[in-house]
């Protein structure tokens, strides 16, 4: 697996997009000009237009399967934080919080499972249990990891860390990620 930086992918999207302009025009140019050209431009004219064919699908399947912004959501709750994440399919990620935070680590029990399950109509999935966190920590450690870090603690208080163009933002805002089940939960009846 290639893990590209943070910068190189935005460089990448740029390269996809002008490939699908060159692309293009390369098939419309072929299919304006075949009828006007000589036998022997006609046989570049079929060649220049599968080209463009062949990158106009290949560019177009790397931007569907283009990375999305990974987001990770720590919940503070009482003496553990519960780290949930949109990202599954980037375990490494996973394994590295794991492997830093060993001593605090603990498994989520099927019980915990059940009482944090409301995450998954949003698409986050909790996947680490820390005790006794050291939430700067593990906040620093996340930001380095995932494009948007989303905190909140006991009191209800959002702090959002955006990622996406460096590994060390230097300020929060109190934006809340878009979650629908969070507002009924809101009242006092959350979780932990």
């Amino acid at each position: 697996m290639v893990v590209q930086q943070r910068t190189e992918l935005g460089r990448i999207r740029f390269l996809y997009f002008l490939t699908l302009i060159l692309a293009t025009s390369a098939v419309v140019t072929s299919i304006t000009l075949y009828s006007q050209a000589s036998e022997t431009l006609r046989i570049a004219m079929v060649a220049l237009g599968a080209v463009g064919l062949i990158a106009l699908f290949m560019t177009l399947l790397q931007l569907y399967t283009f990375p999305k912004r990974s987001h990770a959501l720590l919940i503070q709750s009482g003496s553990e934080m519960i780290i949930a994440t949109n990202a599954l399919h980037e375990g490494f990620k996973l394994r590295f919080l794991r492997d830093v935070l060993t001593d605090s680590v603990t498994t989520l029990s099927d019980e915990d499972r059940a009482r944090w399950k409301f995450l998954e109509a949003d698409g986050y999935f909790t996947v680490i249990c820390v005790k006794n966190p050291r939430k700067v920590l593990i906040l620093r450690l996340c930001t380095m990891v995932f494009d948007d870090v989303f905190a909140v603690d006991n009191s209800n208080r959002w702090e959002h860390y955006d990622s996406a163009s460096t590994a060390e933002p230097s300020f929060a805002n109190s934006e809340r990620p878009r979650l629908k089940t969070w507002k009924e939960l809101d009242a006092g009846s959350r979780p932990g």
